[in-house]
Formats: C-alpha cells, structure tokens, sequence
C-alpha cells in the first residue's frame, strides 16, 4: 500500500471537516494511490506546458489548476491551519512524487503540499457529491472517484 503524504489521524479529522467522511486507514491508503496519479498527471501537463511555452521552470500558471480546484486549495488551506498539518514532510515526499527533469519554480515547491492534499480533499468530495447520504467511505466509492478524476484531472 501506499504511503501516507498526511498522518492518517490528521487525514481523518480534514475528510470529516471538508467532506463530512469517515475513513478507515486502508481506505485512506487506496486514496492515496489515486491522489499520487493525480498528482503525476497534472506535472506531466504542466511539464507539457512549460516545454511548449519552452520555459527552463515549471511555473505555477503551467499547471492546470481549474477553479474548481482552486476553490478546494482554500478549503484544504483552512482545514491545515486548524489541524496544524506540518507542511514540510509532504513537500519532501511530493517532490520524490514528480515525473519530468524540468526544475520546478520555488512558489510551486512551495504549493507542493496544498496541491497533494488538496487531491485528497477533491477524492472525498467527489464521493460526497455522489452518496450525499453516506457517511463512511467504501472501496466502490474511491472506485467511483477515481473514475470521474480521471475524466476531469
């Protein structure tokens, strides 16, 4: 299984803040591996994107970031500070995360974390939005979410 970016205690209490969620750790775990895919799918654009504007830097404009996601930064941008995520140790497992050999600029290392956990937040909101009525989050529902992301991200 995978690794977890954010201490599972931690990812618990943001899930049941911005998605109203339970989560057990091996779900938690299967989340995880959709928000690591989402997160090498968004470099491999904004790497696409930095090549084709042939900048020597992943700028934070090259990564495709919708306002819909931008709306879930902010969400997940609250709940940290309140839960008092440490930032530093989901930037250094990020940047061990991203595909591509063009240098990232310092404000999108510094955006690394928000971005990932940000994924996590999109994962249980997508579930949410699906079964409104559910409280507590089952393999077919990360099915579900995984699915509709690979759509839309």
């Amino acid at each position: 299984m995978s690794e977890m970016v954010i201490p599972y205690p931690q990812l618990q209490k943001i899930l049941e803040k911005t998605c109203e969620l339970a989560v057990i750790k091996p779900r938690a775990e299967e989340m995880m591996e959709i928000v690591e895919k989402k997160l090498s799918d968004l470099f491999e654009v904004a790497y696409e994107n930095a090549k084709a504007e042939r900048s020597s830097t992943i700028k934070m404009r090259h990564i495709p970031i919708t306002k819909g996601f931008k709306n879930s930064l902010n969400l997940f941008r609250a709940v940290i500070e309140d839960e008092k995520v440490q930032i530093e140790p989901i930037r250094k497992y990020v940047l061990r995360k991203i595909p591509g050999d063009i240098p990232l600029e310092e404000d999108v290392v510094n955006e690394l974390p928000i971005i990932a956990g940000t994924l996590f937040v999109l994962v249980g909101r997508v579930i949410k939005t699906l079964h409104p009525e559910i409280k507590n989050v089952y393999p077919e529902h990360i099915e579900e979410a995984k699915r509709i992301l690979d759509y839309t991200l």
